[in-house]
């Protein structure tokens, strides 16, 4: 009995020097992205790209919007057949709103993967030589990680936001 309380004893001080070396990090991906350099000026250049498509989809949400209202104060002064010409018409212009609304959609999140692929893989560069560095034994990504509670010291989110502003000025 007791030499199994002895070899108990020393396999968890063996198991607990070996956690004890074991040191883990946690980096908001997302956060870095916005924070750091490099994507704030990706955002400024997605946000000036797509900004003439936005005026246009806000000019047809308005024309859309009056001629809703529009359509509204004359429906009981319009005979049948007008009434559904108009709301013919409102429906056609909702579906072109609707696929212009998705077209740019789609353009856009083009455009975002392009800019944010060399950012992602600069970013990822970094990650590894920061945990190299400062021998993480793993640097995990926060918000996919699906850890509940961080120790705010394990959080790597500002130190590598400022190896990204060096990296990437």
């Amino acid at each position: 009995m007791y030499r199994i309380f002895v070899l108990l004893i020393g396999m968890c001080c063996i198991a607990s020097q070996a956690f004890a070396e074991t040191k883990i990090g946690f980096v908001n991906i997302p956060a870095v992205i916005a924070k750091c350099e490099a994507g704030k000026r990706a955002m400024n250049e997605l946000k000036s790209q797509f900004q003439g498509m936005k005026d246009k989809l806000d000019a047809k949400k308005k024309e859309l919007d009056s001629m809703k209202e529009e359509l509204q104060k004359q429906a009981m002064m319009l005979s049948q057949d007008a009434k559904l010409d108009k709301e013919t018409q409102f429906k056609r212009k909702v579906r072109d709103f609707q696929d212009m609304g998705q077209t740019y959609q789609a353009q856009l999140q083009q455009a975002e993967q392009k800019l944010s692929k060399p950012i992602m893989e600069k970013l990822v560069q970094v990650i590894q030589a920061y945990g190299k560095k400062n021998g993480y034994t793993a640097i995990l990504d926060k918000q996919g990680s699906g850890v509940a509670y961080v120790d705010p010291a394990a959080d790597l989110t500002e130190a590598i936001i400022a190896e990204m502003n060096k990296a990437m000025p």
